[in-house]
């Protein structure tokens, strides 16, 4: 007998955590969130999966 498990990524944002389905990049997540596909985001790595915290460019 063959066991077949699916792995599901887990991403925190803005204290809500969402999962994100396997055709799903980063930056159309980004745009589901309401922000530009190119904001640039720092990846913290979780027991779940990851935290996404935003980034402030500076001038």
């Amino acid at each position: 007998m063959e066991t077949i498990t699916k792995k599901t990524v887990s991403v925190e944002f803005d204290g809500k955590r969402y999962v994100l389905p396997d055709e799903v990049t980063l930056g159309m997540f980004l745009v589901q969130l309401g922000l530009s596909e190119d904001t640039p985001v720092k990846m913290i790595i979780t027991k779940e999966g990851f935290l996404l915290v935003p980034q402030v460019l500076k001038n």
